[in-house]
């Protein structure tokens, strides 16, 4: 008998597989036009005058693009997985969901803070004011409904109902029906989910694992890129560059990797890394926070980088000291709900690694 015929039809669910299928499929085609664009920019001619978008760049979007379109094709599976309820496919899609409702909700100020900012850098601030008011609105929709569909995802797919639909039915007796007085099979019972629960990452973690996953592989990705060594690092008031800032943004990448699929795996060695990492960027972001030397050389590698970007041959006008100081005070209270989070929740994803090596 087809258990997908026995499950009972949750039309809600149908409709967040149909779109993370369509999100995915306008990722890949999204992706592969970003891929065409670079493919078609170094031959095109530019203004006399204008240097061309420099390789490295080049090489680091398309890069970031192919990464995101794998991403984007794991989507579109993990779409077809809830259609067909597969309770990874499930998961997948808290994760996702999580992710997705994080990083918009963290956009919106970002890009608003960003924009506030322009106008008045801008040489004709005073004109573009209605044209930034447009992109305003434009961009918190862009990330609005990234935002409200994650945050719908994460409340449908942690509903008991919903949950109870992608659990594997129970298996039914092997052996030989039971018989009435008269010598027929008694009726028997249709198969329904198991009871057995297994010990889970909570959810909130198991979202934090998959960001810190994601940040990873981009950091990783990162280090093969010309221009990461331009880039300071400060670590506990020292400055590093060039190679050594390209190895230590790898090894932290590497080690929060491996850190984010061991708290999957409710390795509890895994959760007390991360925590330890985040208490050591959060007491490092104050330090470079109170140090001159570091707003000082993080925009001046910043406007040497963008000095070779066609698209702001006067200097980028988003780098001002106040932008900076913003970033780094966000990043300061991000870095602290993380500390809060895994705080928070550490007393239950041990019990559930404890519950999971019993």
């Amino acid at each position: 008998m087809n258990t997908l015929a026995n499950r009972e039809s949750l039309p809600a669910v149908t409709a967040a597989g149909v779109v993370a299928i369509i999100f995915s499929a306008l990722g890949v085609l999204l992706g592969l036009l970003v891929e065409a664009s670079m493919i078609v920019a170094p031959r095109l001619r530019t203004s006399e005058g204008v240097p061309g978008i420099p390789p490295g760049t080049l090489a680091a979007v398309e890069v970031f693009w192919l990464f995101g379109i794998a991403i984007a094709i794991f989507g579109f599976f993990a779409g077809l997985g809830v259609l067909r309820r597969r309770n990874w496919a499930r998961i997948t899609m808290l994760v996702w969901g999580g992710i997705m409702a994080v990083l918009s909700a963290v956009s919106i100020p970002v890009i608003l803070l960003v924009f506030n900012s322009l106008p008045s850098s801008l040489p004709n601030g005073a004109e573009a004011g209605p044209f930034m008011g447009f992109l305003k609105v434009f961009m918190v929709f862009f990330y609005g409904i990234p935002l409200g569909i994650g945050i719908w995802w994460l409340v449908l797919f942690t509903r008991p109902r919903v949950a109870a639909a992608f659990a594997a039915p129970a298996p039914l007796a092997a052996y030989p029906p039971a018989m009435d007085a008269t010598g027929f099979p008694l009726p028997q019972p249709e198969a329904r989910p198991s009871s057995s629960s297994k010990a889970a990452c909570p959810l909130p973690l198991m979202i934090l694992a998959g960001f810190l996953i994601f940040s990873a592989a981009c950091m990783v990705l990162a280090v093969f890129f010309p221009m990461t060594g331009s880039m300071p690092f400060f670590l506990f008031g020292h400055l590093f560059s060039g190679i050594s800032a390209k190895f230590l943004l790898g090894l932290i990448g590497a080690v929060l990797g491996i850190a984010g699929v061991g708290m999957l795996k409710l390795k509890p060695a895994a959760l007390h890394t991360v925590l330890v990492l985040q208490c050591v960027f959060f007491i490092n972001g104050i330090l470079s926070a109170v140090n001159p030397r570091f707003l000082a050389a993080a925009q001046e590698a910043m406007q040497r980088a963008d000095a070779e970007n066609p698209a702001f041959p006067g200097g980028n006008p988003f780098l001002t000291g106040s932008f900076f100081h913003s970033i780094l005070i966000f990043g300061l209270f991000f870095s602290a709900a993380i500390i809060a989070i895994l705080l928070f929740y550490r007393s239950r994803f041990l019990e559930a690694a404890s519950a999971a090596n019993a």
